[in-house]
């Protein structure tokens, strides 16, 4: 197989030389059979044997007229010409492949032009005279320099006069706006003014008036008048109070992200901790994490003797580290809770002002025995951060009191009044019955604000008669609601 392979790059090799020798010897060999240069085909008038003479055969090519003056200034040299210079070269490229070299040089009676080769050793080679190229770079240099200076010239003139106003600013557009001389008084002060020269304004807006009564078009001026001048009424202007802004203060718009962009960042911020986390196990900085183990990848994670030879022990072990991984999932959650809480109760902390008065609302109901009603408005309180009482008599009417900021009351007032459905029916769990509610209602008594309160919270209590809801009231200087 290597013989069979050398034989044929070889014999590869040796077919490519040969083929370019012969290539080579066909033009020696044409140099060694050219009599004269191409003759021309004998017409079909010739052929006939017209007024032409008879041709002369030689033996030494083909046959050409005895009158013929190619035949006696032009003589074919055959051997004795010598090689032609293209012959001896190495690159086949300047004949072609079907050119003959020595034909190029020859004067042919065809329409075909000569070749490129021939053209350009008839030219001969011309040089540069030293610092030719030099020096038409340099004035190349010059003369774009001297183009830049010319602009930045005309574009400095252009700004100055810009600046003095006599072209418009193409920064700010203003070559789009007509061009127009500025009159010395606009068309909808002319009006106002009573005389154009010394710039008098009219009496009618000079003077004060102590009643929207004097000011009246009657009051115009007869001149005017008979001019057929009316001027405008200033009865309906009102001209606001000029004020000094606080420009200490700093106002900062704030920028709203969509659900999507606030998903992007939080997704590209966990990839940075990831990609550090990795870096840092990579550098050595911190332990590489245990495999997470479980049953069903036991055997793939632990490839070893031992587990296949005592799989009890091994799955002891895999639960042990499952049941530590569940464990501490439980702590991070508790802790992080806890954090969230006391985070929560120090904001509240430092955000707690005391008002200089608190906005209140009373509430009465008929019924209040629907569970769902009672924790709606417990959570909600609690919530809002409400101060106040919700006390009712045992199965009957009763009152509900919230102190708070405005915002929460108005907030806690839709909440009872438009999203709580109180007249709906309910299930007892204890007796198991469907209770009718329809009667069940609901009305704002009173709103309004109050300066001091002794409610520290906001608390729900069920009392036994009416009595007693007005004592339990009457420690909170509340039984004023009841009235």
């Amino acid at each position: 197989m290597i013989f069979f392979n050398n034989h044929f790059s070889l014999k590869s090799g040796l077919s490519y030389s040969l083929s370019t020798l012969l290539r080579f010897l066909s033009y020696r060999k044409l140099s060694t059979r050219i009599i004269e240069k191409v003759k021309r085909k004998p017409s079909k008038r010739n052929m006939s044997g017209g007024r032409n003479q008879k041709r002369r055969i030689n033996s030494d090519g083909p046959s050409m007229s005895e009158d013929d003056p190619r035949s006696s200034t032009k003589r074919a040299h055959g051997l004795n010409m010598d090689i032609h210079p293209a012959l001896r070269s190495s690159n086949l490229n300047l004949i072609g492949h079907r050119g003959n070299p020595y034909l190029l040089g020859e004067e042919s009676n065809s329409k075909e032009p000569s070749s490129y080769v021939y053209k350009r050793y008839a030219r001969g080679l011309k040089f540069h005279e030293p610092g030719e190229i030099a020096s038409r770079i340099e004035e190349e240099r010059t003369k774009a320099a001297k183009e830049e200076q010319e602009k930045e010239k005309e574009a400095h003139i252009r700004r100055e006069k810009v600046l003095r106003g006599e072209l418009p600013d193409e920064s700010i557009g203003e070559e789009k706006y007509l061009y127009h001389e500025i009159p010395d008084m606009e068309w909808w002060d002319t009006s106002f003014i009573k005389d154009p020269d010394t710039w008098t304004i009219a009496e009618k807006y000079s003077k004060t008036y102590n009643d929207d009564e004097d000011d009246s078009d009657d009051s115009d001026d007869e001149d005017d008048l008979k001019n057929g001048i009316e001027r405008p009424s200033i009865r309906y202007i009102q001209h606001p109070v000029p004020y000094l802004p606080n420009r200490n203060e700093s106002l900062q718009t704030r920028i709203y992200l969509t659900k999507k962009e606030q998903k992007k960042i939080r997704r590209n911020n966990r990839k940075l901790l990831r990609e550090e986390h990795e870096q840092k196990i990579k550098l050595g900085l911190e332990e590489k994490p245990t495999p997470k183990v479980k049953l069903s990848n036991m055997m793939s994670v632990y490839q070893n003797n031992e587990n296949i030879t005592d799989p009890t022990s091994w799955e002891r072990t895999v639960k042990k580290q499952v049941e530590e991984r569940y464990q501490h999932h439980i702590e991070e959650n508790t802790k992080r809770h806890l954090e969230a809480v006391k985070r929560k109760h120090e904001e509240q902390a430092t955000k707690k002002e005391v008002p200089s008065q608190f906005c209140c609302r009373v509430f009465r109901f008929s019924s209040l025995r629907n569970p769902k009603v009672r924790y709606k408005l417990a959570t909600n309180s609690r919530q809002l951060a409400l101060r106040g009482i919700c006390v009712h008599v045992n199965g009957g009417p009763g009152i509900l009191v919230v102190i708070g900021t405005e915002k929460a009351c108005r907030f806690y007032e839709r909440l009872v009044l438009k999203r709580i459905r109180w007249n709906e029916n309910f299930h007892d769990k204890t007796t198991n019955e469907e209770v009718d509610n329809s009667q069940a209602q609901v009305e704002m008594s009173w709103e309004g604000y109050l300066r001091e309160t002794k409610f520290r919270g906001w608390f729900m209590k069920q009392c036994a008669s009416d009595e007693e809801m007005r004592a339990l009231l009457r420690e909170f200087d509340a039984e004023s609601f009841l009235n």
